[in-house]
């Protein structure tokens, strides 16, 4: 079953009034229509918060996106990454296999350090099919993702979240591999070519990233 549109984000709607029985709504967000309400936060004892996968979703998108058995959770941190990997799975079921090889590698300069968007390369511009489209990539990086939307070739929506919690500087590498169409596997070097370690990472082998930085340079040499 394919999903007619990935959701590329997910919010909390909170209920302001101090009398309501729950504690709001996660609704993920299409990339096209309405919201829809995911998991529910509801007061299992005063105070105490539990989260709780909504009935509607369950049986409407259960098949379809893999939601598993354990849709009940007692720490908002279980919640927040069941509900990435929703986002993630969507992409996943939405998006085809069979693209073929497509990879390049960006170096950080000034202008990019600070920039809102960035220009696609023109090799991968080529694989959007041109521009004046609107397309939503999905560029992971190791077990969390970042959906980005791309307007007539350039990352805008979503690229200044993925730079900045990334904190890439100038010199700084961005590795881009395609896995689906438009899923790209990430990794990111510092100024020294080694990949850099974060809170929701491990440190890959050495020997991989300069393999496929190595192939980067014989290709350019």
């Amino acid at each position: 079953m394919v999903v007619r549109v990935p959701f590329h984000r997910w919010v909390h709607v909170r209920h302001r009034s101090p009398q309501a029985v729950h504690g709001g709504f996660y609704c993920l967000l299409p990339i096209q229509g309405r919201r829809v309400i995911a998991p529910v936060a509801r007061y299992r004892h005063p105070g105490q918060l539990e989260y709780k996968a909504f009935s509607v979703f369950v049986r409407e998108y259960g098949e379809m996106l893999g939601l598993g058995e354990n849709l009940v959770w007692a720490v908002r941190n279980d919640l927040v990454k069941w509900s990435d990997a929703l986002v993630h799975n969507s992409f996943i079921r939405h998006s085809i296999p069979g693209v073929e090889r497509c990879w390049y590698i960006k170096q950080m300069s000034q202008l990019y350090v600070f920039a809102p968007t960035m220009l696609l390369p023109q090799g991968l511009r080529a694989c959007f099919g041109g521009i004046s489209r609107t397309t939503w990539i999905l560029i992971r990086h190791r077990c969390k993702a970042w959906p980005i939307q791309v307007v007539d070739a350039v990352m805008r929506n979503g690229w200044r979240e993925f730079r900045t919690t990334h904190a890439m500087t100038t010199n700084y590498k961005l590795i881009l591999t395609c896995e689906r169409r438009w899923i790209f596997n990430s990794i990111i070097l510092d100024q020294n070519d080694v990949e850099v370690s974060y809170d929701w990472t491990m440190l890959a082998p050495l020997q991989v990233v300069m393999l496929i930085y190595q192939t980067y340079v014989t290709y350019c040499a």
